[in-house]
């Protein structure tokens, strides 16, 4: 989370976080008032822009294993303690394992030591509770006073974010941004770094994997990331 006040950015892992933080502290007008990657946030404040990133969960899922080939990241870390970091097969087979082991309620304290509640009673995956710790003020309490069929009314109604980033259409949609609050934003600067700039901390193995599934494993993923997918990508949902 970057907080400049009048404009705060919710740095969702795995969907460009570093990069936008790059950019924004390249091309923010305001000051830096505080910053703690991934961090929550309590309470909104209603006059400012709160902007947020998301990702295909497929494409994030794909990103995360390859960080693992890497040895690198928490959730690598977090399997390596329990002796589970055989699940990273740098293979296509080897992603659908993965994706499929990500996806079971019944690993969810191993991926997140707050997941297993939320995991079991929405229904939901890995990538829509990362994204749920950013997108909603005090996020584990109103998720535990949400009934499990209500998930996306609360999620309508308390959303923190008030513009999004897709990765897949970054550059556009930080342009639009800028265009959206120059008072905030300073298109110069903003320029500079867009075509200075390369890619932040990708992964280095596993170039060859594709974003591919079978039709099982992909049915579970939409239906388990399926916040996400109607949010955000509803020609996929």
């Amino acid at each position: 989370m970057l907080d400049f006040g009048q404009l705060v950015y919710l740095d969702v892992q795995k969907t460009g976080s570093m990069y936008v933080a790059a950019f924004l502290r390249a091309s923010c007008r305001l000051p830096l008032i505080k910053a703690v990657q991934h961090g929550r946030i309590d309470t909104r404040d209603p006059s400012a822009v709160h902007v947020i990133s998301v990702r295909d969960p497929l494409q994030q899922y794909l990103s995360i294993f390859r960080y693992g080939l890497d040895r690198r990241g928490a959730l690598y870390h977090s399997l390596k303690q329990r002796d589970a970091e055989e699940v990273y097969k740098p293979t296509q087979e080897g992603f659908e394992e993965f994706v499929q082991i990500m996806l079971s309620a019944d690993l969810a304290p191993i991926l997140h030591k707050d997941f297993a509640a939320p995991a079991r009673k929405f229904d939901i995956g890995f990538m829509t509770f990362r994204h749920l710790l950013l997108a909603l003020p005090q996020p584990l309490a109103t998720l535990n006073a949400t009934p499990g069929p209500a998930l996306s009314k609360t999620y309508g109604e308390k959303r923190l974010w008030t513009d999004v980033l897709r990765q897949e259409n970054l550059t556009t949609d930080l342009r639009n941004l800028i265009a959206r609050y120059p008072h905030l934003l300073d298109a110069d600067r903003a320029e500079t770094f867009l075509a200075e700039q390369a890619t932040i901390n990708a992964a280095v193995s596993g170039a060859h994997l594709r974003p591919v599934l079978s039709e099982t494993t992909t049915a579970l993923l939409r239906q388990k990331e399926s916040l996400i997918y109607s949010e955000f990508y509803p020609d996929q949902a």
